[in-house]
């Protein structure tokens, strides 16, 4: 099957212009709400033949710090921690968590062990199955859009480096939604289009990925996201404690280490990386977006930060 012509997933314009092309796909801007997007797609099929059971195994549990699924749970605990802070900051009395893409069932665990309810939801069978049999937690393998969790079951949702692979992100917003209680809150990560790192290394950044990432989000166009699958405006939790130098521009995530421009900016944050770190934070250009927002039919949260440009 041949890439497929989509159109925009906030406005649904199919006025684009082009900013990269990157192994044979596009990767677009739309002209009417600014919204990035992978278009034309390629074939769903080819696109999730990708997270297949040797990938689980031999590519993300490595990644993840569970090499052949061998689990440390201080580490866990650890890494974990300033997330479930932030977490517990925007919900002080809540008691029940669910995670779309709850991948291998890491971070439910750590939230867990820290006294949440949890379950989740994951497409990957074999990381559903690893988080069922391994982690004794209730992962089911379904889409976000049929999950078997009632509504209103959760206080709080988590969608962590999920939603720019989403192929109807609107949709899975809006069921995430109906699984949360009145005043529950939404936690979304994912990679920062306006991020320093993307400007540095250009075309070669490996976020810009059309077969596997759907969607590149700034601020603007989260927020917009989010209220119109039913949210309230978001909030930008930009000075994040829970993430360094490397995770907040990291020169690591290129399509090819050997560029100019891959060496310039390793040697750049070798040198001035602390000093950087609290004005890329501060000015919204992590790698990184971490959005909160509340069920808007019982509540906002408090004033967003300034808004970003595209």
């Amino acid at each position: 099957m041949s890439p497929t012509e989509i159109p925009c997933a906030l406005c649904g314009a199919r006025d684009t212009t082009r900013l990269y092309t990157k192994y044979e796909l596009g990767i677009e801007r739309c002209r009417r709400c600014g919204l990035v997007y992978a278009n034309p797609r390629a074939p769903e099929a080819d696109i999730l033949s990708r997270y297949s059971h040797d990938y689980f195994w031999h590519e993300y549990l490595p990644a993840a710090g569970a090499p052949e699924g061998r689990i440390d749970f201080d580490f866990i605990d650890g890494r974990n921690a300033a997330m479930l802070r932030l977490i517990r900051r925007h919900s002080p009395s809540g008691t029940r968590m669910l995670e779309i893409g709850s991948a291998a069932g890491l971070f439910l665990k750590a939230a867990e062990r820290a006294g949440w309810e949890v379950g989740g939801v994951e497409l990957s069978a074999a990381a559903a199955d690893f988080a069922r049999g391994k982690l004794g937690l209730d992962v089911r393998p379904e889409p976000v859009e049929a999950m078997t969790f009632p509504e209103g079951a959760f206080d709080v949702a988590v969608m962590f480096d999920v939603i720019e692979h989403l192929f109807d992100p609107r949709t899975a917003l809006q069921a995430t939604r109906r699984a949360l209680t009145p005043g529950g809150i939404l936690v979304v990560s994912t990679p920062n289009l306006n991020a320093l790192s993307r400007h540095a290394l250009g075309v070669d950044w490996a976020v810009l990925s059309p077969r596997e990432h759907m969607y590149y989000f700034t601020e603007r166009t989260l927020d917009r996201m989010v209220q119109s699958s039913g949210f309230g405006p978001a909030t930008f939790e930009r000075r994040f404690d829970g993430r360094d130098v490397d995770e907040t521009m990291n020169y690591r995530q290129t399509h090819a280490p050997g560029h100019w421009r891959a060496r310039w900016y390793k040697a750049l944050l070798h040198r001035a990386g602390e000093t950087l770190l609290p004005i890329v934070q501060t000015t919204g250009r992590a790698d990184a977006i971490i959005c909160v927002a509340s069920n808007s039919a019982y509540g906002a949260p408090p004033d967003r930060a300034p808004g970003d440009s595209a």
